[in-house]
């Protein structure tokens, strides 16, 4: 569109809506010369009866956009801009670019907030400069500022939590929690509670810390968030305590289908896959719709139990009564449930027919079934897909799998080639640990109410 013709638009614009619809689409707007545009607009339509805050949400809304260009020019255009209309006073406006500015320039948005007026670096402001810190690398800068805030509010104390968590600092981070609880007048909220027991889980800690995360929930009257109820259902499983799971559901208030799918996984992960299934049918009974991942907890449930018939009904459902696009995880479970159950024709079926690329797990999965049922015809096929794509050089297992299949049906020369990829590769199997698993504390009673 020429300028003439813009300005046209514009003309247009501003005499039929007024300042609340232009700033319904500058709120709306995705691309950046969209929201330059429309704030340029509003910025002509505001009058001085308009309430002061029009012009800062109207730059609020406009940053947006301005971040996902990811050009910091164009960003330090629009800062020029405010510095001149005196709207970095506004506290949300100076979040707000302190927030695009960290998501491009770390270094910019530090120089940024220390130029910030002391009247609009309020806690939020203060937040988001912590936020931009805890995704450097320079874990040390980011407590030092999180102690030199003078007023920490529970936002303060989780985003440094999480901070310890997303850079593997799990002692760190559970110290740190610790020293909250019993020094700070605030209560963990959901949030943090969530990136608790997420950073004990990676770590493997759960069977440790769940009970007694739980524990503080119950005392502490935490309310059972969504993904709070979710966390300890998913934790209490993966600890190997299904019995403590089953009863977290159970009390759960209103379960929606985040609770019903991760007490589903939870089930098939402990290999009771006909409870998963049932489970899977109550749910559908009580009018609670499945996702995507439910669907593929439920036919990993059919895969362990070898349950051919079952799995096709669970897929045929998903794709025509739920309308679910299969994804790569949802063909590639139906591959593995045609191959635990021997039925190599039916998985390679589904390989050729899928929507989408078969990745290297699922050719995995139909070359160990093929070893297992000495199916050398189908297993040929599935070497050369698997040759011609890229294999991690310490995928050992993959190398040798190949290399038995081959000798299998008796093609020695093939060996010696697949050998000779793995000196190429330099691939060596990996040297074998032995894991500490540190004693569990005494019992704790399960808390009666979640």
């Amino acid at each position: 569109m020429s300028l003439p013709q813009h300005l046209a638009a514009g003309e247009l614009l501003t005499a039929i809506y007024g300042t609340g619809e232009l700033l319904t689409a500058l709120r709306g707007a995705t691309c950046h010369s969209s929201a330059i545009r429309l704030y340029s607009l509003l910025r002509i339509r505001l009058r001085p009866s308009d309430p002061p805050h029009c012009a800062g949400r109207a730059a609020v809304f406009a940053l947006k956009p301005l971040s996902a260009a990811a050009s910091l020019p164009l960003l330090s255009h629009f800062h020029a801009h405010l510095l001149r209309s005196n709207l970095l006073a506004h506290p949300h406006v100076a979040s707000s670019l302190l927030r695009s500015y960290s998501l491009l320039s770390p270094a910019v948005a530090h120089h940024l907030f220390d130029e910030i007026p002391p009247a609009a670096c309020n806690t939020f402001v203060v937040n988001v400069m912590l936020s931009s810190l805890c995704r450097s690398s320079d874990l040390a800068s980011a407590r030092l500022f999180f102690d030199g805030i003078p007023d920490k509010d529970v936002v303060s104390w989780s985003t440094m939590l999480a901070c310890y968590f997303s850079h593997g600092r799990v002692a760190d981070g559970l110290a740190f929690f610790r020293a909250m609880a019993f020094t700070a007048e605030l209560a963990a909220d959901s949030a943090m509670l969530v990136a608790i027991l997420t950073g004990c889980a990676s770590a493997g800690l759960l069977p440790l810390f769940c009970r007694s995360i739980h524990g503080y929930i119950v005392r502490r009257r935490v309310p059972a968030s969504m993904h709070l109820g979710t966390s300890l259902i998913d934790c209490y499983a993966k600890a190997n305590r299904l019995d403590y799971a089953s009863r977290v559901f159970a009390r759960v208030p209103s379960r929606c289908v985040m609770h019903w799918t991760a007490m589903i996984c939870g089930m098939t992960m402990h290999l009771q896959s006909e409870e998963a299934i049932r489970l899977f049918e109550e749910m559908r009974r009580r009018g609670v719709r499945p996702n995507a991942m439910t669907f593929t907890a439920v036919l990993r449930a059919c895969a362990h139990a070898g349950l051919v018939e079952q799995g096709r009904e669970f897929f045929k459902l998903m794709v025509e009564k739920y309308d679910i696009e299969p994804s790569i995880h949802h063909y590639g479970c139906m591959v593995d449930i045609f191959a635990k159950a021997g039925q190599l024709e039916g998985a390679y079926d589904v390989i050729k027919t899928m929507r989408l690329e078969p990745n290297l797990i699922i050719w995995t999965s139909l070359l160990v079934a093929c070893k297992r049922f000495k199916n050398f015809d189908i297993a040929v096929e599935g070497i050369e897909k698997v040759l011609a794509m890229e294999i991690s050089d310490d995928n050992l297992g993959l190398y040798m799998l190949m290399s038995d299949l081959y000798a299998m049906g008796g093609r020695w020369d093939d060996v010696v080639k697949v050998r000779r990829l793995m000196e190429e590769h330099i691939v060596r199997k990996n040297r074998g640990l032995s894991p500490i698993k540190a004693s569990e504390p005494r019992a704790l009673t399960v808390p009666a109410t979640i």
